[in-house]
């Protein structure tokens, strides 16, 4: 019969064995990976039961939350110290602060936004003219947006990709556009990635002069965020094509630099060592390649 605090005769479940799970610590401790797996199984139950007894399945999905914990277990996994707490006391405290940081951050989310209720959403009214501009948008698009690529498919992939973003209004996450181009076209993990950055990266292109004029970006608040990266080109730009720069790429991968080819160069041998991004390379970027042709033909 198991015991605990609250059942000293016995009685009580066992939510996680504590000799199993400390030696499964152990064991990964000294080198063995494959631990790892066995040690998330033997938590799992009782992360089910602090989930369901604090009720946190009611702020995000059970699934989710167990995702989070097992990822904060596998950053934390290698601190225990057995002389300190037993394994079932450590994981059972990373199981708590996890849960408690799922909740916060989606409070702060929920306070962020306020609930459409039917009586707002009578109260909005749609234009008549909202469609006709979605339709002038989508043309102008369809008739600007460019192409350099030569294969068949890539090309067609590079079409659903700009027929996507325009139904979705731009709303779809990268993700979720590039896996679903894996499954429509069977192209590669990477390179269905690396398409959808050139595809936006043209629709943001055709659409820029028709952008309202914003202020110019400064380089410097760009450190410490994940826009970082572009101050290292800030010298080879003047302050309005850095801005330029800025909106184009902005949440595009910086890898989108060595994709685009200077055509002068496109014979190179040494394509497979680290190439030199020169302002030639930023000039395609913000003007587009003079050999581009009409994706939409």
């Amino acid at each position: 019969m198991f015991t605990s605090r609250h059942h000293p005769n016995g009685g009580a479940v066992s939510h996680c064995d504590n000799t199993q799970l400390e030696q499964a610590i152990a064991r990964f401790q000294n080198g063995d990976a494959g631990s790892l797996g066995e040690i998330l199984r033997l938590v799992e139950p009782r992360a089910q039961t602090l989930i369901r007894f604090y009720k946190t399945h009611h702020y995000r999905p059970e699934d989710e939350l167990i995702s989070d914990i097992n990822f904060k277990l596998t950053r934390s996994i290698r601190k225990f110290d057995a002389r300190r707490a037993t394994g079932f006391a450590y994981v059972s405290r990373i199981i708590d602060s996890s849960l408690k940081t799922s909740v916060s951050n989606q409070r702060r989310n929920w306070s962020r936004h306020i609930e459409l209720d039917g009586e707002l959403a009578n109260s909005l009214h749609a234009r008549a003219d909202d469609w006709e501009r979605a339709d002038d948008l989508i043309h102008k698009i369809r008739s600007r947006v460019k192409t350099t690529l030569s294969d068949e498919v890539e090309i067609s992939a590079q079409r659903w990709f700009v027929d996507s973003f325009c139904q979705e209004g731009f709303a779809s996450r990268r993700h979720a556009c590039a896996d679903a181009c894996m499954s429509v076209h069977q192209i590669s993990h990477a390179r269905s990635r690396e398409l959808h950055d050139l595809s936006a990266l043209e629709v943001r292109r055709a659409l820029y002069d028709d952008l309202k004029r914003r202020e110019p970006v400064v380089a410097g608040r760009l450190l410490g965020t994940r826009c970082a990266w572009m101050t290292n080109y800030q010298p080879l730009l003047s302050p309005a094509e850095f801005t330029k720069f800025y909106i184009l790429m902005k949440n595009l991968a910086p890898y989108l630099l060595l994709l685009i080819i200077d055509p002068a160069k496109n014979g190179s041998h040494r394509r497979d060592r680290s190439p030199t991004i020169s302002r030639k390379n930023l000039e395609l970027v913000l003007n587009g390649d003079p050999a581009g042709i009409l994706l939409f033909q």
